[in-house]
Order: C-alpha cells, then sequence, then structure tokens
C-alpha cells in the first residue's frame, strides 16, 4: 500500500466513525496518543490497515487517472495499432491489373464500368436540408464556444454583486462568562494576616450591528449588559449594568464621500459591460463563421453538382465516339483521349465529394446539432438561395453604425469608464487621512443584584435619563511625508487612461476601414458574378462549337475536351463567386455590429448549463474502399430528388 498522508485525511483518533465507500459497514477506530509509543507501534499499524482495508480516500480516484493519462503519454503510437486503418492493395499491383486488362476493349469497358461505380458512391446518400436562419439559430443554442463565453457575463455579474455587498449590515454577538479566582489577605493587629479566597465571576454580552456607510464611515449600535458577583472574606456583592451605545468612524478627507466609496461598484459594473461586449463580439464572430461555413457548404455542393454534369457529359461523348469509330468513322486515338478526359473528370467528382464531405463536418461541428452526427451518415444540403443583386451603399452612414454597434468599441468605451473612475479614486488617495471619531452611550446600574430589567429600568425614568451618559470625540490623523506611493499610483492611473483612449481612438480606425474594405469586396464581388456569367455563357458557346466541328471532323478531340473543361472551370468559378458575394455581404454585416437578414439576435437567454455538463461526443464510423462494393447498410441506390436531378448549365438570363 502506497503511503500518502492524504489517505488519513477521513480518520479521526477517537471513537467517530470512518466513512467507507460501497455501501459496505462502518469501520471504527479507537485510538489514544500513547500508541505512537514504540511499545504499541506494530500494534497500531495493524488496526489502521485492518480499519483502511475499505476505506477509499477522495483522492485515490484522481491519482488513478492521473496515473492513466500518464501512462498514455512518453510515446507516440502508430496509425492502424488500433485496427481503424486496414492495408489494402499496392499502386503497383493494380497499376498491372490494369494493364493486362488494358489489351482487351472489354475489359476496358469493365474498367469504365468501375469508374462509373466510384462515381455512383460520390453521390450522398440521406440529406437533411437546413437553412441559413436555422443555421443560426443551431450555432446560437448549441455550439459550445458560444455556451461557455455565455458566462462571462455571469461571472461579471456576482463581482458586481461582491462589491455592493461591502454597504450590508453586520449583526456582531460576543458572549462571555469568567471567573477570577484569587487570595485576599486580611490583616490582623497580633497575629500574621489572614489569607481568604476572593472570587470574581462576570458575565458580558454585547450584541451589536455594524453599518457602512456609502459616505465612507462606519456606525455601529450596540447593547452591551453586564452583570458580576464579587465573593470576599467581608461577603459578596453583585451589580448589573446595560449600556446601550452608538459609535461612528467618518473620514473627512481620504477614503471619505459617495464618488469614492461607491467607484468600485461602478467600475464592477464598467467590468460586467465588457464582459457581456466581449460575449456578444465572441457570438457575433461565431454566428459569422457559421454563415461562412455555410455558404462554403453552397460552394462545394454546387460544384459536386457541376462535376457530375461534365463527368455524365464526358461519359456521353466517349459513348458517342466509340460508336462512331466501331462504324468506321473517326479516329481510335479519340476514343483514347475520351477514355483519359473521362479519368480526369472521375478524379475531379471524387475530389470535390470530398470537398462537400469536409464542409458538410465543417458545418455540423459548427452547429453541434446532437441529432446530426459528425460522419457522413447524413448529408446537409442548404436550402436558402444566394442573395444576388446590387445594393447602393452610403459609406458614412454605415461607417456610423458601425461606430454605434460594433461590441469591441463598446467594450473599449466600459474600459475607458473604468480607467477615469481608477483616475478618481486615486486623486483620492493623494489626499492626507483625517478620520472623525465618536460614541455615545447611556448607563443603567442594578447595585442591588443582577437583575438585568432593573438595570434596563434605571437608564429612563419615562421621561428622562436617570444617569449621566457617557461620550467620546476626537479625530485621527496620518499624513504620509513624501506620498510617493500614491502619487505613482495617480500617474498610473492617468497613463492608463490616457491608453484607454487611444485604444478606442485607433480601434475606430480600425472599425471605419473593415467597414470601407467590405464595401470594396463587394461591389468588386458584383462584378466578378457577372464576368462569371458571361464566362459561363461563352463557355457553352465554345464547347457547342466545338462539338459540331468535331462531328465534321474539323476539329480534334484534345479540342473538345479542352471545351469541356473550359464550361467546367467557369462554371465552377460563377458558383464561387456566388458564395464569395454571400459571405461578402456577412463580412459587411459583421464589420457593422449586425447580422444580415429581418431580425436579431438575443443571446442573454441562450445559456444552456446542460451543454457544459453533458457536451456530445461522436465518433466517425469505420471507412471502406470507395472502389469496392459499400457495405450492406448502405444502399448507393437510395438518392433524393435532388441528387437524381443534375443541373442546367448558368446562363447569362440566371
Amino acid at each position: 500500500m502506497r503511503r500518502s498522508d492524504g489517505n488519513l485525511r477521513g480518520i479521526e483518533l477517537g471513537s467517530r466513525p470512518v466513512p467507507r465507500t460501497g455501501g459496505e459497514p462502518e469501520a471504527v477506530i479507537t485510538a489514544h496518543v500513547d500508541i505512537f509509543g514504540p511499545r504499541h507501534r506494530r500494534a497500531f499499524s495493524l488496526v489502521m490497515l485492518a480499519g483502511l482495508a475499505g476505506c477509499a480516500s477522495p483522492l485515490d480516484t484522481d491519482h488513478d487517472d492521473v496515473r492513466t493519462i500518464k501512462e498514455q503519454l512518453g510515446t507516440i503510437r502508430v496509425l492502424g495499432e488500433d485496427r481503424g486503418l486496414t492495408e489494402g492493395a499496392t499502386l503497383n499491383s493494380m497499376l498491372d491489373d490494369l494493364k493486362k486488362k488494358d489489351r482487351d476493349s472489354k475489359d476496358r469497358i469493365e474498367l469504365e464500368n468501375r469508374l462509373a461505380r466510384i462515381a455512383e458512391l460520390a453521390k450522398t446518400g440521406e440529406t437533411t436540408s437546413i437553412t441559413l436562419p436555422e443555421t443560426r439559430r443551431q450555432t446560437l443554442q448549441n455550439n459550445l464556444s458560444i455556451q461557455a463565453v455565455l458566462l462571462d457575463p455571469a461571472i461579471a455579474k456576482q463581482a458586481v454583486r461582491l462589491q455592493q455587498a461591502k454597504f450590508e449590515s453586520t449583526f456582531n454577538l460576543s458572549v462571555t462568562q469568567t471567573r477570577t479566582v484569587g487570595p485576599q489577605f486580611v490583616p490582623s493587629k497580633n497575629n500574621p494576616p489572614t489569607t481568604f479566597d476572593s472570587e470574581r465571576t462576570q458575565f458580558v454580552a454585547v450584541p451589536s450591528v455594524d453599518v457602512p456607510l456609502r459616505s465612507g464611515g462606519n456606525l455601529s449600535v450596540d447593547w452591551t449588559t453586564t452583570t458580576s458577583l464579587q465573593s470576599t472574606a467581608q461577603g459578596s456583592s453583585s451589580n448589573a449594568i446595560v449600556q446601550p451605545g452608538v459609535s461612528i468612524t467618518q473620514p473627512i478627507l481620504r477614503n471619505a464621500g459617495y464618488d469614492y466609496n461607491e467607484s468600485s461598484i461602478v467600475i464592477a459594473q464598467a467590468g460586467e459591460a465588457r464582459a457581456e461586449a466581449a460575449t456578444q463580439y465572441s457570438i457575433l464572430s461565431t454566428l459569422l463563421e457559421a454563415e461562412t461555413t455555410y455558404w462554403n457548404l453552397y460552394r462545394a455542393a454546387e460544384i459536386l453538382k457541376v462535376q457530375k454534369d461534365i463527368y455524365n457529359y464526358t461519359k456521353k461523348t466517349l459513348d458517342d465516339t466509340r460508336t462512331q469509330v466501331n462504324a468506321g468513322y473517326g479516329s481510335i486515338s479519340s476514343v483514347y483521349n475520351f477514355e483519359v478526359t473521362l479519368s480526369t473528370s472521375v478524379s475531379q467528382l471524387l475530389s470535390a465529394e470530398d470537398s462537400l464531405a469536409i464542409a458538410v463536418r465543417s458545418l455540423k461541428s459548427t452547429i453541434q446539432n446532437p441529432e446530426i452526427s459528425l460522419d457522413g451518415s447524413a448529408a446537409i444540403v442548404p436550402s436558402t438561395e444566394p442573395i444576388l443583386r446590387t445594393f447602393d451603399f452610403d459609406k458614412t452612414l454605415l461607417v456610423d453604425a458601425a461606430v454605434r454597434n460594433r461590441a469591441d468599441l463598446l467594450g473599449l468605451e466600459a474600459a475607458q469608464i473604468e480607467a477615469t473612475i481608477e483616475v478618481l479614486a486615486a486623486k483620492n488617495q493623494l489626499l492626507p487621512e483625517l478620520d472623525f471619531i465618536g460614541s455615545y452611550n447611556l448607563n443603567g446600574f442594578d447595585f442591588a443584584g443582577r437583575s438585568l430589567p432593573t438595570a434596563r429600568s434605571d437608564i429612563f425614568d419615562g421621561t428622562t435619563v436617570n444617569n449621566p451618559a457617557g461620550f467620546s470625540i476626537g479625530v485621527t490623523a496620518s499624513v504620509p511625508l513624501g506620498n510617493e506611493a500614491a502619487d505613482a499610483n495617480y500617474q498610473s492611473a492617468l497613463f492608463s487612461r490616457l491608453q484607454a483612449i487611444a485604444n478606442t481612438r485607433q480601434q475606430e480606425i480600425t472599425v471605419a476601414t473593415e467597414v470601407l474594405n467590405a464595401i470594396d469586396n463587394l461591389e468588386f464581388g458584383w462584378r466578378q458574378i457577372l464576368v462569371a456569367r458571361y464566362e459561363v455563357a461563352a463557355a457553352n458557346r465554345n464547347l457547342e462549337a466545338m462539338k459540331t466541328l468535331f462531328q465534321m471532323g474539323e476539329r480534334t478531340s484534345t479540342d473538345l475536351a479542352n471545351a469541356i473543361n473550359l464550361l467546367a472551370l467557369a462554371r465552377i468559378n460563377s458558383v464561387s463567386q456566388d458564395a464569395n458575394y454571400q459571405i461578402d455581404l456577412a463580412n459587411l454585416a459583421a464589420a457593422t455590429g449586425c447580422l444580415l437578414g429581418h431580425a436579431g439576435v438575443e443571446w442573454r437567454d441562450a445559456s444552456r448549463l446542460d451543454l457544459l455538463e453533458n457536451p456530445q461526443t461522436l465518433s466517425p464510423p469505420l471507412p471502406y474502399d470507395v472502389a469496392d462494393a459499400p457495405p450492406a447498410e448502405a444502399d448507393p441506390k437510395k438518392k433524393t430528388s435532388e441528387s437524381d436531378d443534375a443541373p442546367t448549365p448558368a446562363t447569362m438570363n440566371e
């Protein structure tokens, strides 16, 4: 058993039971300090081992967890040790097999069918459509980074409560009972003095209430009651005293005034405002990331559709060319050329499918919907159409709106307010310390006995005070010689305020620059969209012309393949420009501190502690070779209407 001081934390020497885990009966350890003697040390060890046999320290589990983590560190493992990756055929063996099969045209058809099966696997299975507003809502509701940052305002709010609590009144109670015994010497004229015991018993109770004042002082109200009994050789005497009183301490210079004593509350409130501003800025950044991911998914999905169209067109062109060659028209080199083009098309199709899978997973990791796993079992299809229209920009109004709305600027303004209050507080500390102190108390006595009611009634007779009141009044002063510490703090506060002002002004310039850059990007993006539409129309016309000339024998298959590739590039560029325009719109909205749409986002009530306590954890499925048949649970023929219908090429009208 490993020795540890922590193993003895749940044990108390005595007769108290020691808690045990696992529902086992409690063990009782009874010991005395003498067991630590040499003769009893062995017996004590046996008793301790017997008592600790079923007793577990709360730290034992933590020690085991740390040990497990450390065992997993120190060695970087090799991919495949967990059998999540299995080796397949080598490239050389596959190429040798292809060379053997390429000798026969029938085998070439089999290879083309294999390429077709690969292209079929690139089609998505079960799909789930999602709109852009739904993406924002799920991100705000489920994203753990947002849920974590939502706790910052709550933490800052507790700091405000902490500062406000310094003005709470405090009830105090002091109760003491004392007995003092001492010798009393009674002198005798002819004999030695006689010694007697002198005994004094006293009971004192002092309930009081301390009231911190917002002016910086402190008011204390107390009700002191005292009873005493004195026993001597001559006899005994008793009395009771009741003394209600009030005392006050009030700074006059340093630490005085409402502004200074409430400044810490305002500073904490400014800190809360900074936390809320940082939270809003972080939420807006995460929502902007979600929108960017959404339109990147749109781009990837549309590019996959383009690659499918190009594949189908290339496959049809190859089949038509092979038919013509078999009929005695054309050259076999055209068939070989289109076979290469078809292989390239399948490769680009697979690359587009991989990009789509990455884009889908990126959006899943952003919205973090617990009903949608991170694996590829379900694909997300964006259903919000892009906004393709021009805008008129008033740059001055947009910059002014950004300065008003940007959360990072609001946070800097709160920091500037905080720095200003720090200057006022530091200036107060330059003053010398001068405090007024005073107290006043009434007196009630009972010298005939120890009756507190009698003493209380002795304070007043119904109209006037019976006994003279006690009071004290005075001032205390303290003046540092040099006052260097206070002056240094004051100068530091001044510099911090100047720094906060400079940071705010610099951020205003940065915000204005971001807004103007976003406007320029939008205007440039719109011109790019127009050029891309013209490029698609021109590529369509070029492809039709090259196809006609190829059929007439005036152009080679290479020219037609280049025309197909030009159309693919033009359509991909058009899709990319559409997605970039949507991202530029989102960037302009974020630069002004806003979101696109018809409604804002209220994030104060979006906190969900259950997500932080039980976050979702998902594991990816085991991969399989895309060139082979899919597993039984995956049905490649199960397709949605969207995957069956090939999109038409974009035109100038669109």
